[in-house]
Formats: C-alpha cells, sequence, structure tokens
C-alpha cells in the first residue's frame, strides 16, 4: 500500500518533472508544439492537454468514488498558457491533497461501476494513486521522447535527485 508520505514524494516528483517539461516546451513555438509528430496523441500540446484531462479524471474519482465520462481524444484546454496555468494549479491541488490525508484514505477501498468492462469494480485508493501517476510519467516520457530527437536535452528525470525532496 502507498502511504501519504510516500505519495507526498511522488507527487513533488510529478511537480519536479512537470516543470522542467513546461519549462522546455515552453521555449518552443506553438506550431511545434502543436505539431504532428506521430505520437499517440499527435502533438505535444495534445499530449500534455490528455495528461491533465486524465489526472482530474482520477481526482475525481478518488475524491468523489464516482467515474468520470472522459472521451481520451478531447483536448479541452486551447493554448499552451491554459495547459501550464492547469498543470501548475492541479500539481498544487495535489500537494494540499497528501497535505490532508493519511494512510486510511490511501487504504480505502473504490467501488464503482465500470461501463467500459461492464461490470463492478474494487480497488484501493492507493492504486489508482499510483496510476494516475504512472499514467503521467508515461505521457511525459513521449513528449520527453521528442524533445530528444528536437536536439533538446531534457535532463535527469531519476527521482533521487529530485530538488524537492530531503533525501
Amino acid at each position: 500500500m502507498i502511504s501519504s508520505a510516500h505519495a507526498k514524494d511522488l507527487v513533488l516528483y510529478n511537480k519536479w518533472q512537470n516543470e522542467t517539461v513546461y519549462t522546455l516546451c515552453d521555449e518552443l513555438a506553438d506550431a511545434e508544439r502543436r505539431k504532428d509528430r506521430g505520437m499517440f496523441f499527435r502533438s505535444i500540446h495534445n499530449t500534455l492537454n490528455h495528461i491533465i484531462t486524465i489526472n482530474e479524471a482520477i481526482i475525481a474519482l478518488l475524491q468523489t468514488g464516482k467515474p468520470r465520462e472522459i472521451n481520451v481524444q478531447d483536448f479541452p484546454l486551447d493554448t499552451f498558457e491554459s495547459l501550464r496555468d492547469a498543470c501548475t494549479q492541479f500539481d498544487r491541488r495535489l500537494l494540499d491533497l497528501t497535505v490532508e490525508v493519511n494512510d486510511a484514505w490511501f487504504a480505502g477501498i473504490l467501488v464503482f461501476e465500470s461501463e467500459r468492462l461492464g461490470r463492478k469494480r474494487q480497488m484501493p485508493r492507493a492504486f489508482m494513486f499510483a496510476q494516475m501517476m504512472n499514467h503521467a510519467t508515461h505521457h511525459r516520457s513521449q513528449v520527453t521522447s521528442e524533445l530528444y530527437k528536437m536536439g533538446i536535452d531534457y535532463g535527469n528525470t531519476d527521482m533521487p535527485y529530485n530538488p524537492y525532496v530531503e533525501y
């Protein structure tokens, strides 16, 4: 099980990596961020949009116990500034959450109907929290790969080098 202390470490890692990717992407022209690069969601812009969309859906599930209907091909944030602001706000909300909740909250069991699978699902809240972190890392790595192809050095992604933790 994930503890609230470990969750905070994961959130701080996520924050660090988001700041890195958004700082590098901020230096790109909008056309470069929106260019179809053959990625799963075509562009860097759409991929960053997807991360935020899914994060919002998962945090809603964690907090309410009810899944949110989403379309993974929906990219609601039109500008890079709105993407960056949404990501920054989400990271703050997530950090606040890890301070507000305790280990028992993470151990809680989510029970909900899955229309996609056509059955009831039961899973620890910690499992879905870990999935949210995993999902963001997975898609952020697609962005970093594209940055690398453009000759941009993304830098370190190793958790022990996170400047926000004291280890």
